[in-house]
């Protein structure tokens, strides 16, 4: 009975992001799958931390701003076919969301497409949610990773105690130029500073200061990621790989390539996801450290039970 329960849940969630965009209700959706719509909305958000209509709101939104950034479709086109009865009312639901109007947004392609997901589902081109896109950036693919990975790191540290932040768990650092990285804490600065200061590099902008705390961390990740993905962008769009330019932040002065510069970023933030994650597991929380299923309807682990079930006949 039980396994039935789970796969009409997992019915409704194909379902819903099957129909992005679409009218139907959320009554209709849960008769579609066999289960009453009260059963549905509590199970659904036990199970992916948000209610189906705001998953399907977030969902839809995602796609209009992956569409915004990715094709030449107008802004009225992108509206109509979110779902939206009028480019106003887009307009405003947009601007609640992403913080800036849909034609700011495409304007200024600094942004990922993806929203706070309280069960780590995005809206993902090669995804059922757009099932004809076969194009796969793996640049994009490994800078949306490592954000969201971060992010969620960020916010397991809040459910840790404050002392485990800073519990020293022996010295791990292979970078001679770099002090070794010995708490939670220093791993989470080290995954915002390497975009930073890259980020300051390139741009030729003073080293950030480096607030540790959690609050300080979150709001450094909102402005550094971003940046950092804007210089990849640039990167890969204008094929300057293998240019240069002067890190006026080294003691002397160093020349790097562009594209060593990512592959170093995307490199040793990796290795510190890894370690991140096994100490968290330590800890109790389980965080994927592997790109591979990211974007995927990934395996959960186990939950409590499920409230009482209401499924219709």
């Amino acid at each position: 009975m039980g396994r039935t329960r789970e796969n009409r849940l997992d019915a409704l969630l194909h379902l819903l992001l099957s129909e992005l965009g679409e009218g139907r209700c959320g009554a209709e959706a849960a008769v579609a799958v066999h289960l009453s719509r009260s059963h549905a909305a509590r199970a659904f958000r036990h199970r992916f931390g948000e209610s189906p209509a705001a998953f399907r709101r977030r969902l839809t939104l995602e796609r209009a701003a992956w569409t915004l950034r990715r094709t030449d479709e107008s802004v009225t086109a992108v509206a109509l076919e979110a779902g939206f009865d009028s480019l106003e009312a887009f307009t405003r639901a947009f601007r609640r969301a992403y913080g800036v109007s849909p034609s700011l947004y495409r304007r200024l392609d600094l942004r990922t497409h993806h929203l706070p997901a309280p069960g780590g589902i995005h809206f993902q081109p090669l995804g059922v949610a757009l099932h004809t896109e076969a194009h796969m950036d793996i640049l994009d693919h490994l800078l949306a990773f490592d954000e969201a990975f971060t992010r969620q790191a960020i916010a397991a540290a809040r459910t840790l105690p404050p002392a485990a932040l800073d519990q020293p768990l022996g010295e791990v650092q292979p970078l001679g130029f770099e002090s070794p990285d010995r708490t939670l804490r220093d791993l989470l600065d080290k995954l915002v500073f390497n975009k930073e200061v890259w980020v300051a590099a390139v741009r030729g902008r003073a080293t950030p200061e480096r607030d540790r705390t959690l609050q300080g961390l979150q709001a450094r990740l909102e402005q550094a990621f971003p940046a950092f993905r804007a210089i990849a962008r640039e990167v890969q769009a204008e094929n300057k790989w293998r240019q240069t330019f002067v890190d006026a932040l080294c003691e002397p002065a160093e020349v790097f390539p562009y594209g060593g510069v990512l592959a170093h970023v995307l490199t040793v933030d990796a290795h510190r996801r890894h370690i991140l994650s096994g100490w968290l597991w330590r800890l109790g929380v389980r965080l994927d450290p592997d790109p591979m299923l990211f974007g995927g309807l990934i395996p959960e682990p186990p939950r409590p039970p499920l409230p009482a079930e209401e499924v219709r006949p």
